[in-house]
């Protein structure tokens, strides 16, 4: 038992990374709260949970503002991106399904297209800009690279993000207590376990001579 909570121990590791995610799941809500912050505040939360899997991060309110600062204007101008995209969708999912003209319910494949290479792309955006030293331009083309280059993991990582969602459906008989969960922890919980399918991809593209700052994808 004394080993167990040791501070080399299980019990204790999982207790610091329990604490670690609570105090990240907070800050990325108060961060995201202006909605148009949110891919600052997603940005730094990949940041520090990529470094809590490779156990790199001491200080994590520390490293989630100076992440938050450091790739504010690129995360925030892609986000902006692609809530104009989303809208664009939208309005073109409408005017398929409602449109008083013939065949134009055809028009819903490629849209829905559209909208899977965003979910996608976007799944990949925040992690990338976190640990690699791009333009936005560079850094949304490596995002589409790898969300088609890794599709499984792909999906694999879209299916956690929905984690939060989950949750809300799987106990929406006890509402309390699902936003409970999401608030306290989820968010920053389900992008930790995305953390994991992140750091086996990225490793891929690591330069190899140990510089500071990450290579381009491609």
């Amino acid at each position: 038992m004394e080993g167990l909570f040791s501070v080399d121990g299980k019990g204790f590791q999982f207790l610091s990374t329990a604490s670690e995610l609570v105090i990240l799941n907070l800050l990325w809500l108060l961060c995201s709260l202006p909605i148009l912050t949110i891919g600052g505040s997603t940005t730094a939360l990949y940041s520090i949970a990529i470094k809590i899997v490779k156990n790199e991060e001491s200080y994590v309110a520390r490293g989630f503002w100076n992440s938050f600062k450091r790739n504010f204007r690129q995360a925030t101008t892609i986000w902006v991106l692609i809530l104009a995209v989303i809208a664009i969708l939208y309005f073109d999912f409408y005017f398929s399904a409602h449109a008083p003209v013939k065949g134009a319910a055809v028009l819903f494949v490629p849209f829905a297209l559209a909208a899977m290479l965003l979910i996608l792309t976007g799944i990949y955006v925040f992690p990338i800009l976190a640990v690699f030293d791009n333009s936005i331009g560079k850094t949304l083309k490596n995002s589409l690279y790898m969300a088609l280059a890794h599709f499984p993991s792909s999906v694999l990582a879209v299916v956690v993000s929905a984690g939060p969602i989950v949750v809300l459906l799987l106990l929406h008989n006890r509402l309390s207590l699902a936003l409970f969960l999401d608030l306290v922890i989820g968010f920053a919980f389900f992008a930790w376990v995305n953390s994991h399918i992140f750091v086996r991809l990225f490793e891929r593209y690591m330069p190899k001579s140990g510089d500071i700052v990450p290579k381009e994808i491609v």
